[in-house]
């Protein structure tokens, strides 16, 4: 038959009031989903609100269902009846894994030991195709790095030229522009200004003619 849990809000006020009633509690029931019986090594609190906070929801009832303290009885009970069964769980491991240490020992050591001229033999035959490859790639790896050295020089020989003929074409243009528009701007200033002192209806306006704060002021 299956435990009929309630919603996850009700079994963690359950939860709660089951350690509230059992303040002096040292152990728990499986306050980790791993453990039957453990010692009380955090607040139960801190507890139940990192199930709440972080398990999936579909864990935390049944979580916050189990988690029960354990009294001073039960867990004195508990001891006894689990130490035979976990002396035996020991020493069955133990003889275990003596056992799976001295057949993989034997095991690990015949397979270096077939493994060992293998790779040797790999280290070999790699070692001389590589000084092969390296021998026949470095005529054309040194034809290509001269090749693109020559071909970089050329590049930045004619980009410069370029460039000196671009910049004295803009300095010419910006010095004919700069006297053609000279005495229109000269004009068009002086008829702004003039507009201005006629139509401005703020007595002493500072603007200049270019802005409202002569001195530089922010817009």
């Amino acid at each position: 038959m299956s435990i009929v849990l309630k919603r996850t809000e009700e079994e963690a006020a359950d939860c709660r009031a089951a350690w509230a009633a059992e303040p002096d509690a040292t152990h728990g029931w499986h306050i980790h989903h791993e453990d039957c019986i453990e010692s009380v090594s955090e607040s139960i609190a801190n507890r139940i609100a990192y199930i709440l906070s972080e398990k999936p929801q579909k864990e935390q009832a049944l979580r916050l269902r189990l988690m029960r303290p354990a009294t001073a009885t039960a867990y004195k009970a508990w001891r006894p009846a689990t130490a035979t069964a976990y002396k035996a769980w020991r020493e069955a491991k133990a003889t275990a894994d003596k056992a799976y240490q001295e057949a993989t020992a034997t095991a690990d050591k015949a397979w270096r030991e077939a493994a060992a001229p293998a790779y040797k033999a790999y280290q070999e035959a790699t070692a001389t195709a590589y000084k092969a490859y390296q021998e026949a790639t470095a005529t054309a790896y040194k034809a290509w790095r001269e090749a693109k050295a020559t071909a970089y020089k050329a590049h930045q020989e004619a980009k410069a030229t370029a460039y000196k003929a671009h910049q004295e074409a803009k300095a010419t243009a910006d010095k004919a522009y700069q006297e053609a528009t000279a005495t229109a701007d000269k004009a068009w200033r002086e008829a702004t200004a003039t507009a201005h002192r006629a139509g401005c209806p703020t007595p002493y306006c500072p603007w200049d003619g270019k802005s409202i704060f002569p001195a530089g002021g922010d817009a």
